[in-house]
């Protein structure tokens, strides 16, 4: 996906002309040329991959919106870049477009052996009705002593990089 500052900053720099090369087709790549495509459609964009959807390691991968913390990047930069990934498939997952892009809400447990040092995580104030798990419902999980409840985005790879591509032609991009 493009963040509207990443956005903005393509644009500032408008290339009429240019001619763009992305390499990858997974997940990653594929956001960035379509990044690219939508952002700065006077420039030229093609996709460079030895594998395509469906045929990518990223299509066997499905994303559950939630992560645990890199200790050599500061705090307010993951939860910068969780916010913005957050904020971009949620509106997918809203939108009509969520059935053909693979993009849900799903609601869920994350489990703890042990009570973690940090039971709120810097991204619990932006998921969907973070909270403690209750003593009941942990009954379930006899050898874990802590939990969390809360509803976040499925990404299924799937279908997210074909509805990707469709974006990316729709753009101009080419192969």
């Amino acid at each position: 996906f493009c963040s509207p500052d990443a956005s903005a900053d393509l644009r500032q720099g408008e290339m009429t002309g240019a001619r763009v090369v992305v390499v990858g087709a997974g997940v990653v790549g594929l956001s960035t040329a379509v990044c690219v495509a939508e952002s700065l459609p006077l420039c030229s964009v093609t996709l460079l991959a030895e594998t395509f959807s469906p045929d990518t390691t990223s299509d066997g991968a499905a994303g559950i919106a939630f992560a645990a913390p890199f200790p050599d990047i500061p705090l307010e930069r993951q939860r910068r870049w969780f916010k913005n990934s957050f904020d971009h498939l949620l509106a997918i997952a809203q939108s009509q477009d969520s059935p053909d892009a693979g993009v849900i809400l799903s609601s869920g447990w994350q489990i703890f052996k042990e009570v973690p040092a940090t039971q709120e995580p810097y991204w619990s104030d932006l998921v969907i009705g973070f909270r403690a798990m209750t003593d009941r419902e942990l009954e379930r999980f006899p050898d874990h002593k802590f939990g969390q409840a809360f509803t976040t985005v499925k990404c299924e790879c799937s279908s997210y990089l074909p509805w990707l591509e469709e974006r990316f032609r729709k753009a101009g991009g080419r192969r």
